[in-house]
């Protein structure tokens, strides 16, 4: 582990963050599978770090409910999966960024993945490599908007010029995906935050 990695993790710790590090995505989605009980329900934010690795199917497979809007065949099912993620025992998410003094930032169209992030669960599992980590909230921005974001309107089918640029124009598109930021200082009240941390490039 270098040390960029390490102080990102004490400051993280520092931050009340809960963190467990890993070599491998296997072995980090062995210790999640573990981790999360069968009687426990589970809801997902969208996360290509999550669906690349496999575990909602394996969390299905292992016996638990779980609610994955990426998986709906509707919109009304869409909306349905969404709400029932909201409240269940376990959320699961990645980070569009991990600063090296310990801060957790998002970006959402939506605003599901950020408010479950939030609060409604007993714990919250965020899942991501370390090409997530960057030095500080301006990199942070800078790196959401001009590398995660292009990649997920191409990914979701949205008409915004980041998708042709690959740069963020600050657009009007009515299908910006751009819309609310959420930074976590500290862990919050109520859910417990466990970071997953892996030495691996993952997801956007």
């Amino acid at each position: 582990m270098d040390k960029r990695i390490k102080n990102t993790i004490e400051n993280l710790e520092r931050n009340g963050f809960s963190v467990e590090y890993f070599e491998t995505s296997k072995d980090a989605k062995s210790a999640l599978l573990t981790d999360i009980k069968k009687n426990e329900t589970v809801g997902f934010g969208g996360s290509m770090t999550l669906t690349n690795m496999g575990v909602y199917e394996d969390l299905v497979a292992q016996g638990n409910t779980a609610y994955y809007h990426g998986r709906a065949k509707s919109p009304e099912e869409r909306k349905n999966i969404i709400k029932n993620a909201a409240t269940a025992d376990v959320y699961l998410s990645s980070s569009n960024a991990i600063t090296e003094d310990g801060r957790l930032i998002n970006i959402d169209g939506a605003g599901n993945r950020l408010s479950s992030m939030l609060f409604g669960h007993k714990r919250l599992y965020i899942v991501a490599g370390i090409n997530k980590v960057v030095k500080n909230y301006e990199e942070a921005i800078i790196r959401i908007k001009n590398v995660t974001c292009p990649q997920n309107t191409d990914r979701l089918d949205c008409n915004t010029p980041c998708r042709n640029t690959g740069k963020c124009a600050n657009c009007d598109s009515p299908q910006r995906i751009c819309n609310a930021t959420l930074i976590m200082e500290r862990q919050m009240y109520g859910a417990h935050t466990i970071i997953y941390l892996i030495n691996e490039n993952l997801g956007y």
